[in-house]
């Protein structure tokens, strides 16, 4: 039974049979022009040999006709074979990135994320180069096998079955040797992706690195790293090289075997000069598999492997398929006995009974590590496998459909992701919104002298690097609010923010109507949360306190003391 393909792998034929079958024909066409070539040589030799001036003058006729065909050929071959190679790699990158979009972001979380981007960054050039262009080569090595064969056999059988049988046993040789090549190969991607992935975090911690001073340290990370994967690529390329030169010692062999035994026989008049020549440009053809069978085959394996390898990431379904789909939200959001661990020793949130009313504002305060950020992520279904109840109008977070879920919320976050676009763009993120609704999102969120200095076309750079981190954080909470959500999140949105600014943009979402404001916030000012229907206080996973503003105050508790404190730095 032949190997089951992927829908990954699939989709290099997808709208693209006619330009593999064409390139196929093209191959088989190329073949027969190569055989032709020695029949040709024959033909000019033997004319030669015996003297033969008609010969010769057709000869030339001949050999024009060849170059003419053998030019078409070569033509139609490039065209159908780059067409078929672009479309099969751009079809198969959509693929994988449009699954990669279709995860939840708990599926997305799993540590996949090196996988891909060394799929993106090296994988993908060895699965066109070895896979695609990789199995063009090994059927045109197979098809000019059996044809150079036939060919020789016709010429000289006595010759041909020597060579075939010593090319056959070379060929089973090579191939058993060239296991090791798949085993290297896929050592290599793994060390490959290894090394991906900690050049990620070593880049991603760069301002980390540099004020603990650890460069030192964190280079010997690198280069222990870095060693093993050279390595790695060492032991592929040696293993590569030992099959190349069993290989080419082969054809050396068989070479002189040919040349020893056919001038003989032409020596001894069993074949002709012509012949002998002819039989020899066959045996390039005969012995091409000798060469190139067991390289191809190996690389290909290795890159069937690492197209499986990304199937097993992008085709893994998410264990919750289906949901309750939430049209909209009508009442409130309700915790009850919530308890949450990252581990079995990494309890976050402990026993919270939390209740937040639609239209409602509040603000959610404590110390770092006090779980407010990971409360966020579970009222954003991140993760599903907390003790308790979470409830959004009754309905069980595990069993709601999470993208019904993401059209009645929105989340402002400290850490700000732009795209190399427009700053419209980046608020819009690329979708079309009513132009009101734009300019209602952009003033709320204090960009208007933004937009008035620079204009909404103007480019934020790869990562914002054009904007300042308040502009970036503004842009971020604008594109959240032009989507006028009815529940709205935020986890140190104004961080970045200077006071003024920090407390414009936020005394302006909290006067916005029927929006239901859950904030998690360090800026405790007197103004602002006196806005607060509801302050929530935690402390190591706990709600130690709730109220309002004034309540919290009067109780002179755990807020009071952190009210004070904020104010010390401020």
């Amino acid at each position: 039974m032949g190997r089951i393909k992927s829908q990954c792998e699939k989709q290099f034929l997808k709208y693209n049979k006619v330009n593999y079958i064409m390139t196929i024909v093209a191959l088989i066409l190329s073949s027969a022009m190569s055989i032709a070539l020695a029949f040709m040589l024959q033909f000019f030799v033997e004319s030669v040999e015996y003297g033969s001036h008609e010969i010769l003058r057709k000869g030339r006729i001949i050999g024009t006709a060849y170059l003419i065909i053998y030019g078409m050929f070569s033509f139609i071959q490039r065209n159908y074979k780059n067409t078929y190679l672009r479309k099969a790699m751009a079809q198969f990158k959509d693929y994988i990135f449009e699954r990669i979009l279709g995860k939840s972001i708990a599926g997305f979380g799993d540590g996949s994320s090196a996988k891909l981007i060394s799929a993106f960054s090296n994988d993908l050039a060895l699965i066109e180069t070895n896979y695609l262009a990789g199995t063009l080569s090994l059927i045109y090595t197979v098809i000019i096998f059996f044809a150079s064969t036939i060919a020789a056999l016709y010429i000289q059988w006595q010759l041909a079955i020597p060579v075939l049988a010593f090319s056959i046993v070379s060929i089973l040789v090579s191939l058993k040797y060239g296991e090791r090549l798949v085993v290297k190969e896929k050592e290599t991607s793994d060390e490959n992706m290894g090394f991906v992935a900690q050049v990620k975090d070593l880049l991603n911690g760069f301002i980390v690195i540099k004020s603990f001073k650890a460069e030192k340290e964190v280079l010997d990370i690198f280069r222990r790293k870095n060693i093993k994967l050279e390595e790695a690529k060492e032991g592929r390329r040696v293993t590569s090289d030992t099959v190349s030169i069993f290989s080419d010692i082969s054809s050396i062999i068989v070479s002189i075997f040919i040349l020893a035994l056919g001038f003989y026989m032409a020596f001894i008049d069993i074949m002709s000069i012509g012949k002998v020549l002819a039989f020899i440009q066959l045996s390039n053809y005969i012995l091409h598999p000798v060469r190139y069978l067991a390289p191809q085959i190996s690389n290909r394996r290795a890159a069937i492997e690492l197209i499986e390898r990304i199937s097993d990431v992008v085709e893994k379904e998410d264990e919750k398929k289906e949901g309750v789909v939430v049209e909209n939200f009508e009442s409130d959001i309700l915790l009850k006995n919530l308890s949450f661990a990252y581990g079995d020793d990494q309890t976050v949130l402990k026993d919270i009974n939390l209740r937040f009313e639609k239209g409602k504002s509040y603000a959610i305060v404590g110390g770092s590590g006090s779980g407010k950020s990971t409360l966020l992520k579970l009222l954003l279904g991140y993760n599903t496998n907390y003790d308790g109840d979470l409830l959004i109008d009754g309905i069980q977070m595990k069993d709601i459909d999470l993208d019904s879920l993401y059209d009645n919320i929105s989340i402002i976050q400290q850490d700000v992701f732009l795209f190399d676009s427009s700053i419209k763009d980046n608020i819009t993120m690329f979708r079309p919104f009513d132009k009101e609704k734009v300019s209602r999102a952009i003033e709320q969120s204090g960009l208007v002298t933004l937009i008035e200095e620079k204009g909404d076309d103007y480019s934020c750079g790869e990562g914002g690097k054009n904007l300042s981190g308040g502009e970036k954080q503004r842009v971020s909470i604008a594109r959240c609010l032009v989507r006028e959500t009815p529940i709205l999140l935020m986890d140190e949105a104004t961080a970045s923010l200077d006071n003024n600014i920090a407390q414009m943009v936020e005394s302006k979402i909290l006067s916005i109507d029927n929006l239901t404001r859950i904030i998690v916030t360090h800026r405790l000012n007197n103004d602002i949360m006196q806005k607060y229907d509801k302050i929530f206080v935690m402390n190591r996973g706990l709600v130690t306190e709730e109220g309002s503003f004034d309540e919290l105050m009067a109780k002179k508790g755990y807020f009071y003391s952190l009210y004070n404190v904020s104010q010390t730095e401020g």
